[in-house]
């Protein structure tokens, strides 16, 4: 009988990933990510954070975009382009401070996708494809417990293909 390789073999664990209460600031969500970019320096580097609301029921997810389009959001028009006349200076002025203090709810994104930990790897990787994920929130019993991240399974499937060729 082989052996399955289950998400909870790969994912990284809610305490080593970083999140916030939906009602944190964008101030307050980038020194999360920024302290969690330091903290894992070479490890890994999180792309986005978990949202949980006061119950600790997971809301959303915040990608750093998220962040910058939310600080950033009456500088650019709908389709994202920056607006005539402004400069990296308006960007990052006297005014993000202000902006800053805008809550992650406003510009979080909802978890349309969620997997349980005892999953297989094979059946999370083709989720990720289908739906265009870049990660998948983790469940055991109906609690988050982690996160699968496409480039956790990049580096599975690339070692293996190291491993292979090392043959």
């Amino acid at each position: 009988m082989s052996y399955e390789q289950k998400i909870k073999d790969l994912m990284v664990s809610l305490e080593d990933y970083p999140h916030v209460p939906f009602w944190f600031s964008l101030e307050q969500a980038a020194v999360i990510a920024r302290e969690a970019a330091i903290k894992f320096e070479g490890v890994f580097e999180p792309r986005a954070i978990l949202v949980f609301d006061e119950k600790y029921h997971l809301v959303g997810i915040l990608t750093l975009k998220d962040i910058i389009r939310g600080l950033q959001a009456e500088l650019f028009d709908k389709s994202g382009m920056a607006l005539a006349g402004f400069s990296w200076r308006d960007l990052t002025g006297p005014d993000l401070q202000g902006r800053a203090q805008k809550a992650v709810s406003e510009v979080m994104s909802p978890i349309s996708v969620t997997v349980d930990a005892d999953t297989p790897l094979v059946t999370a990787l083709s989720l990720m494809i289908k739906d265009n994920l870049e990660r998948i929130p983790v469940l055991e019993n109906n609690r988050v417990i982690g996160i699968l991240r496409i480039t956790d399974l990049f580096r599975e499937i690339s070692d293996a293909l190291l491993a292979a060729t090392k043959l």
